[in-house]
């Protein structure tokens, strides 16, 4: 690249349709704040009660709603309507039991999802009169008749069974837990073929920010009341990204009726953390504060076996306020700020040099919600966001290294509101607006030195605005008895770099079979997705033929079964394939964790998932799972936007650094509830990722004889070894029956001590390792 035309291209301005954004995102916010007045409680269940025979609605029912997490059962009666609604739920699950005069009465057991609005319809069979006994029919929780998608729900309980120092960072809770999960270099997870694979919905609100923690500081797993992991079926209303949606419920004063914590944990390598937690309620009011710090001398994933300048440390807080005048209306007002400064890791030559890259990452986030029950029908949401995320390298002071340094702030501002209606027996609808407007700032400085490289050394100064505007519509109907369809259209605009726009539908179907206790669902989805905007202008500016990043475009098939076994075996199997336009891959730029975005020309991945959940046995306290994913990921060539390292020819093929074929996890947790204590052996398997980026099938015939190939071929997509590791939890929780209780927590994760190369991106950066054995052990007092 020559002087002039960097020169030239120094300043990357506005894009010359930020015009049409703009008068797109003024009507959108007159939208927003038109239907302000009325919005969407978190979770709610919305109930009709109709007699069995004649479906005629029952009006002098009486409707009784219980749970672990409510202070006291509540009993409300219906409307005139045969209607009612209980909003402003936490997620977890809910006993339902309705009654009316010359009925017997129905019992309904659900579990609420986070953010979900579950309609039931409840049906009461007439009293006989040559009957005197009076029964209650029940319905098992443990499978959704109406899941359309394919998902995994964590609660409070299945985050905690995880050693402290391991739920720092959100990503790796996602590694541990959720099938398909591959973790790739640079500590990226990656779930079902994508790159950047996380898309965090926060209280129903998404950002563009990457969750891992080389980008952002990221936020704490322990502020999560539920969160809801899905991989395929998306309904409408989810956008941006599909690897795996992180639909968060976080924790508030209502949730913890002044109640609180602190904890306090230790480890090998440095692995410290201590958090503390306190929530409650003062009449109307609720509130929940969290404040936490750890560091570690093993940040990121290393480029040596033992790693070498690695240490990091972070701070994370955060406040929830909610106002809850009565059951018709909430307000509620989240901050969360963070910050982490980390080392960059050494080669042992880097080490020897004195290579000393540091760096510092901050965020703050802020969300206004206000809720507001329309009807007993008829609910709606609307949210106002916000957040700054920052990230500066500092250079190296030795002389020889590679020199970089750089300054990324992105500003966040956003407005969201959505309307959920039900209509008559065999409709859900939800209408939505989403509105973002987005600016970025990219400073960056680089000089190869002496290093024989072909980037030169460049200065590049990058400031642009502009955003998406999203419209969508989703209808969850029935169309008959067992069969449910959600089906909806999406429509995105986004002006960044590019300016493009796509309509997006989505069809996820269910069909439940009684007698068998199955459930067979369908998807096909239609996506968009807008680049990442970590380094998005940088990238830009170096991309290959001038040509920036854009949005990725991608057709998704699933075919799924969901089966009950019995009352406590619950077994999944899921089959998807996806074909991508412009697909996403990250670059690095010259060994200094600076990545950058890059488009293929095409992109394809499909794979099969087997997930068995057991339930736990109370008599014997024994509960497990058993996740295994066999899967495949490619891109093809030529690079259609952005920088890239590599050119390819048109449908040149080559491996992404996250294509694990297969990948498996499994536990087992034993608990004895007299004592409290408790023990999970947990095991994690991966076949091995590609050695490299490697771009062909076949290398020469020399090589070929050297393998010992008779035919003169040999398989150019090598892989790195595979690997099994081992983890032990132990605790026991004392005192439960006081208010003062206390928790101990004592783990061993890999521990055979085996330590392998978990990833190579590139011929141009080194290996990275996997973690060795840790010991950790934590003590949580609860008050």
């Amino acid at each position: 690249m020559g002087e002039n035309d960097m020169g030239l291209r120094k300043m990357i301005t506005k894009s010359t349709s930020i015009h049409r954004f703009v008068s797109a995102t003024v009507i959108m916010l007159g939208f927003t704040l038109a239907t302000a007045s009325t919005a969407l409680a978190q979770q709610a269940v919305m109930i009709e009660v109709e007699t069995q025979d004649t479906h005629t609605p029952i009006t002098n029912a009486t409707v009784e709603l219980q749970s672990p997490l409510l202070p006291r059962p509540v009993t409300r009666p219906v409307t005139a309507a045969g209607s009612q609604i209980f909003p402003q739920l936490s997620p977890g699950p809910y006993t339902i039991t309705v009654t009316a005069p010359g009925y017997y009465p129905r019992r309904v057991t659900i579990r609420l999802k986070p953010r979900q609005a579950q309609r039931l319809i409840v049906e009461l069979a007439p009293v006989e009169p040559l009957k005197a006994e009076i029964t209650v029919r029940a319905s098992s929780e443990r499978l959704d008749e109406t899941q359309v998608s394919s998902e995994t729900t964590l609660d409070q309980h299945g985050l905690r069974a995880l050693p402290m120092a391991r739920r720092t960072h959100l990503p790796d809770v996602i590694s541990a837990l959720v099938p398909s999960a591959v973790m790739s270099h640079d500590n990226f997870v990656h779930l079902r073929g994508n790159e950047l694979s996380l898309n965090t919905f926060i209280n129903g609100v998404s950002f563009f920010d990457n969750p891992h923690q080389l980008f952002t500081p990221g936020m704490s797993p322990d502020v999560i009341q539920s969160v809801n992991v899905v991989t395929g079926g998306f309904p409408a209303e989810f956008g941006n990204r599909f690897g795996g949606i992180l639909d968060i419920v976080t924790k508030s004063g209502f949730d913890l009726n002044n109640h609180g914590s602190v904890s306090l944990g230790a480890g090998t390598h440095l692995r410290h953390n201590a958090s503390a937690e306190y929530g409650g309620t003062v009449g109307d009011f609720g509130y929940y504060l969290f404040a936490s710090g750890f560091q570690s001398d093993r940040f990121l994933n290393p480029p040596e076996p033992n790693e070498l300048h690695d240490q990091g440390k972070g701070l994370r807080s955060f406040v929830q306020l909610d106002y809850k005048p009565g059951e018709r209306n909430a307000f509620h007002f989240l901050v969360m700020a963070g910050g982490t400064n980390f080392q960059i890791p050494d080669t042992l030559e880097q080490a020897e040099r004195g290579r000393d890259f540091f760096q510092e990452n901050r965020a703050q986030t802020g969300i206004f919600t206000w809720d507001h029950v329309v009807s007993a029908n008829g609910l709606l949401r609307t949210s106002l966001y916000g957040r700054l995320a920052q990230a500066k390298l500092l250079p190296t002071t030795d002389p020889f290294s590679i020199q970089a340094r750089s300054l990324r702030a992105d500003i966040t501002l956003g407005a969201k509101s959505d309307y959920t209606q039900s209509i008559g027996r065999r409709h859900l609808l939800k209408l939505g607006v989403d509105t973002t407007w987005l600016r970025l700032r990219e400073d960056f400085l680089f000089d190869p030195r002496q290093h024989d490289i072909e980037l030169p050394a460049f200065a590049f100064r990058g400031r642009n605005t502009g955003g998406q505007v999203s419209l969508y519509a989703q209808d969850q109907l029935r169309l008959f008895d067992h069969f449910t369809a959600n089906v909806g259209l999406r429509y995105d605009q986004y002006s960044l770099v590019t300016s493009e726009a796509q309509l997006s539908p989505r069809l996820n179907l269910a069909y439940y079979i009684p007698r068998t206790a199955s459930v067979i669902h369908f998807a096909y989805n239609r996506f968009f997705m807008p680049p990442p905007i970590e380094n998005l202008l940088l990238s830009s500016l170096l991309g290959v033929d001038g040509r920036p990043v854009r949005p990725m475009r991608s057709h998704h098939f699933e075919v799924g079964l969901s089966q009950l076994l019995g009352h406590r075996l619950r077994v999944q199997i899921n089959t998807y394939i996806r074909k991508d336009r412009d697909a996403f891959e990250t670059t690095e730029l010259a060994d200094v964790r600076h990545f950058v975005p890059t488009n293929f020309a095409r992109g394809k991945a499909y794979g099969a998932e087997l997930s068995v959940e057991l339930h736990e046995i109370e008599r014997l306290g024994l509960s497990g799972y058993f996740n295994y994913s066999a899967a495949r990921a490619f891109f093809f060539g030529p690079v259609s936007g952005g920088f890239s390292d590599e050119m390819l020819d048109v449908g040149q093929r080559v491996l992404p650094a996250f294509d694990q074929i297969h990948t498996g996890r499994a536990g087992i947790t034993w608990r004895h509830r007299r004592s409290g204590l408790w023990t999970t052996w947990a095991l994690e398997y991966g076949s091995g990722t590609p050695l490299e980026a490697q771009t062909d099938e076949r290398v020469s015939s020399d090589a070929s004889k050297q393998a010992g190939r008779s035919d003169g071929t040999h398989p150019l997509f090598e892989r790195l070894p595979q690997h099994l590791i081992a983890n032990i939890y132990v605790g026991i929780d004392l005192f439960r029956r006081e208010r003062h209780r206390v928790s101990l927590q004592f783990s061993v994760e890999n521990i055979t001590n085996r330590v392998f190369a978990i990833a190579k991106e590139s011929e141009f950066t080194p290996r990275q390792f996997s973690p060795p054995r840790f010991f950790s052990g934590s003590i949580k007092i609860h008050f």
